[in-house]
């Protein structure tokens, strides 16, 4: 358990030090010790406006389309999520509406992944390989050209520019933007057939307990897992007009750009929050790009504030002065 709140990670945060990161880890994303403290982290980027909603549905999410926080707590604390958009990011701005969901979990945190061949191999085993993707019609022939596609340089530029001709040799075989779909599970947004053809998305669950695995390029971890067992609690930006209208969901109502939380009594230990975009019909928008492998990306400002709470003995003792008080009185 971290004691030092002025750890470095926490002084990268304060100072606004951004560190480099892939797949699910908190390089330059860990709080440290926050007893007492208000610390920001005003650097992060999110990637597409709809990871955290995508991950409220059945066929799960992406972690991927999330950062995740890490912070400890070595007493009872209240502590307080705000979550606000910036203008960071390749996305429009004043267009990113944040969400988040909060889970404690044991100390050991290593890189996993997604698409981790014990991740696969998880959720496979669990819902099968044999998931078909709904059906679309490729409308637009593949949204452009893509590499590999051989094409005539017109202007010897070595690169392909918009309105030089070329040969499609993939003919997209993936749902881009402006494809029609056959929606067959009526949730409004194109589905594939997941990973490992399990029918999931990936391996985040805003709303209920996950599990992922380490990836193989990342070091030894004897679990061989991070396991989301207990949740805390979420919050959302908006309302199930922009979420989804998946049960459950707690909005705050109001589609601003700001989202915050307070979650009391919290014992020590590590907690882990993961940030992404509310806008679940966002899967059929131009955030996706180049076939669904590229996304738009929205900064956000992360303010996580600890408040020790009284302990039990504090109360006791505070109960005792109390009733020796109004003893007195009454004697009096």
């Amino acid at each position: 358990m971290r004691l030092n709140p002025f750890n470095a990670a926490s002084a990268a945060l304060v100072l606004g030090i951004s560190t480099a990161s892939a797949h699910l880890n908190i390089t330059g994303r860990d709080f440290g010790a926050i007893d007492g403290l208000s610390l920001n982290n005003n650097t992060q980027t999110i990637s597409s406006s709809f990871g955290w909603a995508d991950a409220t549905d059945d066929n799960w999410g992406d972690s991927h389309r999330t950062r995740i926080f890490q912070f400890s707590l070595a007493g009872t604390e209240s502590v307080t999520i705000t979550v606000a958009r910036n203008t960071n990011g390749s996305g429009p701005n004043n267009t990113f509406l944040p969400a988040f969901s909060i889970f404690q979990t044991p100390v050991y945190f290593a890189e996993t992944h997604d698409t981790a061949t014990a991740t696969v191999s998880y959720l496979t085993t669990t819902f099968g390989p044999g998931a078909v993707g709904e059906s679309f019609v490729n409308t637009n022939g593949s949204a452009g050209w893509q590499t590999g596609d051989p094409f005539v340089d017109t202007n010897s530029s070595t690169v392909w520019d918009l309105g030089e001709q070329y040969t499609d040799l993939n003919g997209s075989g993936v749902w881009e933007f402006g494809d029609a779909f056959t929606d067959t599970n009526g949730n409004g947004v194109f589905d594939g057939a997941g990973i490992g053809g399990s029918g999931k998305e990936g391996a985040f669950r805003a709303l209920s307990p996950f599990k992922i695995y380490v990836d193989p390029t990342a070091p030894a971890n004897p679990n061989g897992l991070l396991d989301f067992t207990t949740v805390v609690g979420h919050k959302a930006d908006g309302t199930s007009a922009n979420y989804g209208t998946v049960p459950g969901i707690d909005g705050d109502g109001t589609a601003d750009g700001t989202v915050t939380a307070t979650f009391g009594g919290l014992t020590p230990g590590d907690y882990y929050f993961l940030v992404g975009g509310a806008n679940y019909a966002a899967q059929n928008s131009a955030d996706v790009l180049a076939g669904g492998t590229t996304f738009r990306t929205y900064g956000v400002n992360v303010n996580v504030t600890a408040t020790p709470e009284p302990t039990s003995a504090a109360l006791l003792a505070l109960g005792a002065t109390a009733l020796g008080f109004v003893r007195r009185r009454k004697a009096n």
